[in-house]
């Protein structure tokens, strides 16, 4: 059975969708003077036999678009009769930045990931995130958030996961390690601990969580879309929601970890070094010029390690995420 919403709805229950339907609704979370109603795209799979509740997100940055392809294969291909309990799949979690092709919502300029969980009452964006993590991320047991470098950056294929300590407990920290490894990609990452992020905000709350990027550079290859694809089936698989057996476990010598050096000045930012390159501390990694082309500062790499990401997009900041070196750490 199919259930399908062509127009916005005010009420929506993604957990009372019954056994062995479908349901794709634009699930209204918030009205603006003089604009169109603000909607949630969201897919709810109800699988034939009972059991746990997977959400899966792209989306959260509106100019990142190998999850958003990825999770409508999910959509197209996932069976009621091959899963136990529910999936939800949020393709596109901020329509009104994704319409602008931008990181942060047009409407408020707000960056939805680092608003989690939210804020009934606030600007439309903590609406959103107040709508998506109280309706449906509290109610998970697996969540996968999938993300890329947008039209700014680009990363290598690496699922992130969640270290214990703070607000983080083991048994949360176990999982989220697990569903990274899962997913299979080249590189682990060991995600900061950032308020607002909503991995972060669902793993602290006990959920298993696994916060992925992939590729970027403004587009999309079709391969990282496929690697979403195949990752987030094995995780699925072996959270026993859907059925197969993802196979062994992958065994990870090192993982990642660090984050972003920011550029000290504006300018235009010219990178020294390959995705995914190998670099010895204080290795030349990137230059910003000035207007004239003169060399305004020489970044250098902070630690021996892995590029993780570049950016993209030559102009940037004072402040913006420049070169991402990271440190390789044996498990």
């Amino acid at each position: 059975m199919n259930i399908r919403e062509s127009s916005p709805v005010w009420t929506f229950d993604p957990l009372a969708v019954p056994p062995g339907a479908v349901a794709q609704v634009e699930w209204v979370f918030a009205s603006v003077a003089d604009l169109p109603p603000a909607v949630l795209p969201t897919i709810v799979i109800a699988g034939t036999q009972p059991g746990k509740t997977a959400v899966l997100v792209a989306g959260i940055h509106g100019d990142e678009y190998e999850g958003i392809a990825a999770l409508w294969t999910l959509a197209e291909t996932l069976k009621p009769n091959d899963i136990s309990g529910r999936i939800i799949l949020l393709p596109i979690a901020h329509t009104a930045a994704f319409g602008a092709g931008t990181r942060t919502s047009p409407v408020d300029d707000v960056n939805l990931a680092r608003v989690f969980p939210g804020d009934p009452d606030g600007t439309i964006t903590h609406r959103l995130a107040a709508h998506l993590f109280t309706r449906i991320v509290t109610h998970a047991d697996l969540l996968i958030d999938c993300h890329s470098g947008g039209s700014r950056l680009v990363f290598v294929p690496v699922s992130g996961f969640y270290q214990a300590g703070g607000d983080i407990a083991a048994q949360a920290a176990e999982a989220s390690f697990r569903a990274a490894c899962y997913m299979s990609l080249p590189y682990l990452w060991s995600l900061p601990h950032r308020s607002g992020v909503l991995s972060y905000e669902a793993a602290r709350r006990g959920i298993a969580v696994t916060g992925c990027e992939i590729g970027g550079r403004g587009g999309r290859l079709e391969s990282d879309s496929c690697l979403y694809v195949e990752g987030i089936r094995r995780v699925l698989q072996a959270w026993g929601i859907l059925a197969g057996t993802p196979g062994e476990q992958p065994a990870y010598p090192t993982y990642l970890d660090g984050d972003w050096q920011l550029a000290p000045v504006a300018g235009f930012l010219e990178n020294h070094v390959q995705l995914g390159q190998s670099v010895s501390a204080g290795a030349s990694i990137a230059a910003i010029r000035g207007a004239f082309g003169e060399s305004l500062v020489v970044m250098t790499a902070p630690t021996d390690g892995v590029v993780m990401g570049l950016r993209h997009l030559c102009s940037i900041g004072s402040g913006e995420w420049a070169t991402c070196v990271v440190q390789e750490r044996p498990l």
